[in-house]
């Protein structure tokens, strides 16, 4: 049975100290509102959702400086801006990659030097991909390649709905930091092949 926290600065100190109880009812109370706030901002339930996943997941990864917390909503509400707005950033870098190829050239893979740049790019995210864990895997691909939602791939999987966004906010943030570390190295040398 979940024990009952009856004010924010007891819930953070528990949870600094490792209590799931404490974290799961922070994670209850605040759902809705975090989520609101991502959606209010980016517009988009699929990104706010998973906003919201990676601002749990980045509370809990940070629990042990919890307690220096004086004000939980305004602590929410920046966390939550934040994050929304670090994906904002990422999806107009890469709609402005998406459309730096798009006028490059006359008509989208229309030759063989953007054919070859869209399979490497497509080959760095597939080595991404299978660095995942299997169920990670599993439930990205099914994301992504299916265009499942978070309640069709529990279903398929045979897990919960948050089980499931948990795999595809980690799925995502690893991909993230892979994509940094390799896609780099390629957007680079592909841009100077055009220039």
């Amino acid at each position: 049975m979940i024990e009952s926290f009856n004010n924010s600065q007891t819930i953070l100190h528990e949870i600094g100290k490792g209590n799931a109880d404490a974290f799961h009812q922070l994670f209850n109370t605040y759902w809705n509102k975090v989520y609101s706030t991502a959606f209010m901002l980016i517009k988009l339930h699929e990104q706010a959702e998973d906003i919201t996943q990676e601002v749990f997941l980045k509370l809990w990864q940070k629990r042990e400086s919890l307690a220096d917390v004086e004000n939980l909503d305004n602590f929410l509400f920046i966390t939550t801006r934040n994050f929304t707005f670090n994906r904002m950033r990422r999806m107009k870098l890469e709609d402005a990659y998406t459309n730096y190829l798009l006028h490059t050239t006359p008509g989208i893979l229309s030759d063989a030097d953007q054919l070859a740049e869209y399979h490497e790019l497509q080959n760095c995210i597939n080595e991404g991909i299978l660095q995942l864990p299997p169920q990670q895997q599993k439930a990205f691909k099914l994301s992504r390649e299916n265009g499942f939602t978070h309640e069709q791939i529990a279903r398929e999987m045979n897990i919960t709905r948050e089980t499931a966004k948990g795999y595809i906010v980690r799925s995502i943030a690893f991909l993230r930091r892979y994509l940094k570390e390799h896609a780099l190295a390629l957007i680079t040398l592909l841009i100077s092949r055009s220039v």
